[in-house]
């Protein structure tokens, strides 16, 4: 009777695993989950129209910008954290002077048509910066015209610099630099270049190719050669739209997935749309209040202590966190933090406006008459303030003066347009103080902001500030090429920086970017340029579709495949 028992109970037993393995298999057969399917076109909103996707014309145009970026290479790129990688060229070296700099073309890249890239690309392209008839930026002209390339083979490069400039290997990026196919352009002289039709129908080598462009879009296509992964989407569009307004208007209405960039004045409402996601990240460069040290009209900003009482004077905080939410993160140097050049321990000016009136009082500006402006031997402390038209420029301006008013000195904010506000008062050093904004891109080198001789008419130190030991730590940074090196006299530059305030650093700019949820996976890191907000392209997805947990494992659909 027990032997019985047992062989029953053995055969339940071998029952009941056999239900339990048939239903795993079922599970595992049937149970389904979706995943990315390819296919789809991301579509992309952009402020204006393309001009010029040339890499010799498209500094002056941010559409331009981007498509370049996309659509060509430099010999250098920047990686995420802001360091020198290969892109076109495959390896770069330097000599002990920093004078010469020598770049090896990789063996495998091409252009869109197929030709093979050389160094007569490289080569017929820094002739084209250099010829005096092409409308190249003025500083960016200048320094490959002091630059002799010299053809070594079909691979190899030599740059010989007329002096030591170990920033140099930056300017060869494509935000600086974007090689051009010779077999096309040749055909135009230099005066010839700006009207011809390629600048509309590039060849280039990027990472996309431009397949459609009217008046309307542009429609980009993945050049595989050049991206590692395989991407979801089919295509990438820029749609044309006269201002930021209109294009998060097309984003409610489902007419874009993308925003390329939306303004602090649109950001309340960016957030408040539901069916957008943001991503912010750092942009290189930094906005501040320059003061021209050198104005007649308000020789009291010559006297740092009146600089420095400024500075405590000014609430970053309040105006960072109250008035312009999301524009920027505080600055206190204007080399950037998290690079190797930047110095952590400079001196910093918390908001105190009793150490502001201290100075001042022990300085002899003090109210003689009660007005609530401070003076001294009849000049009261009173300027204005310059500041391009831009709504949230209004608004820090108005912050500024409020703050600066309880320390009893006087500010009226003047908007102009940014071009008038460079062209009528910055260049030719006509203002008092102004609110501008600089880029950073790569190396940190400040000699062309605030170098002395940079205050000549045709340099960019508007404040006309003049300190030799500054001037010392920046050309001793720039001969050498040893980082290291650079860094200590960096870390000293910044240290005279910032005792001696020819400005007041506000804030390092965010870049806030819109995209519809219904576009997955998508990542936006640090941004060295805005088009890197396309870095992670190749695994964004739209569509999606339906699979097994077995066919999942069968083709291996985690990841796209090359």
């Amino acid at each position: 009777m027990s032997r019985h028992v047992r062989w029953q109970a053995v055969i339940a037993l071998l029952g009941l695993l056999l239900v339990v393995a048939l239903l795993s298999y079922a599970t595992y057969t049937y149970t389904s989950e979706y995943v990315p399917a390819r296919g789809g076109v991301f579509v992309e909103g952009v402020v204006g129209n393309p001009q010029y996707i040339n890499p010799v014309l498209c500094q002056y145009n941010e559409v331009d910008r981007d498509l370049c970026a996309l659509v060509f290479n430099g010999l250098l790129r920047f990686d995420e954290q802001g360091n020198l990688q290969p892109d076109l060229a495959e390896s770069w070296e330097v000599n002990a002077t920093a004078t010469v700099y020598t770049f090896t073309l990789r063996s495998d890249i091409r252009w869109h048509d197929g030709l093979r890239i050389t160094a007569d690309d490289v080569i017929f392209t820094v002739q084209l910066m250099q010829d005096p008839e092409l409308p190249v930026l003025p500083d960016l002209a200048a320094l490959w015209r002091s630059v002799i390339p010299i053809r070594v083979n079909d691979r190899t490069v030599v740059f010989q610099l007329s002096g030591p400039y170990a920033a140099f290997p930056d300017y060869t990026t494509i935000r600086w630099f974007g090689v051009l196919p010779r077999h096309y352009w040749q055909r135009y002289s230099p005066a010839e270049l700006p009207q011809a039709q390629l600048n509309t129908q590039p060849i280039g080598s990027g990472p996309f190719r431009v397949t459609e462009i009217d008046s309307q879009h542009v429609r980009l296509e993945p050049n595989l050669r050049q991206m590692d992964e395989t991407p979801y989407l089919d295509a990438l569009e820029f749609r044309f739209y006269p201002d930021y307004g209109s294009i998060l208007a097309a984003a409610e209405m489902g007419e874009v997935h993308g925003v390329s960039r939306i303004l602090p004045e649109y950001l309340s409402q960016a957030e408040n749309m539901p069916d957008l996601q943001l991503f912010t990240s750092p942009l290189p460069g930094y906005s501040l209040i320059l003061f021209n040290v050198d104005n007649p009209n308000a020789p009291f900003l010559q006297e740092q202590a009146v600089r420095q009482a400024l500075a405590y004077g000014l609430n970053r905080e309040r105006l960072l966190n109250d008035v312009i939410p999301g524009v920027g993160m505080p600055a206190d140097s204007p080399i950037l933090p998290g690079t190797w050049a930047y110095n952590p321990d400079i001196p910093r000016y918390e908001y105190s406006p009793e150490q502001a009136r201290t100075l001042l009082d022990a300085s002899g500006w003090v109210d003689t008459d009660g007005d609530g402006i401070r003076d001294k031997d009849g000049v009261p402390l009173s300027f204005a303030l310059m500041i391009d038209d831009a709504p949230s420029s209004l608004l820090i301006a108005q912050t500024v003066a409020a703050d600066w008013a309880q320390i009893g000195v006087q500010v009226q904010p003047e908007p102009v347009s940014f071009t008038g506000l460079v062209s009528d008062f910055l260049v030719p050093r006509n203002f008092a103080a102004a609110i501008v904004q600089w880029e950073l891109i790569g190396d940190p080198d400040p000699y062309p902001l605030w170098h002395s001789s940079q205050i000549s008419p045709e340099g960019q130190n508007f404040s006309g500030w003049q300190n030799r030991d500054a001037d010392i730590a920046m050309e001793q940074a720039r001969i050498t090429p040893v980082r290291a090196e650079r860094a200590r006299y960096y870390r000293q530059f910044q240290t005279y920086f910032a005792q001696d305030v020819p400005a007041i650093l506000l804030y390092y700019p965010l870049y806030t970017y819109g995209a519809s949820t219904a576009v997955n996976n998508m990542e936006v890191g640090r941004l060295n340029v805005p088009a890197d907000r396309f870095r992670t392209f190749p695994r964004w997805y739209i569509l999606t579709h339906k699979v097994t947990l077995a066919q999942r494992q069968l083709l291996q659909l985690d990841k796209p495949q090359e």
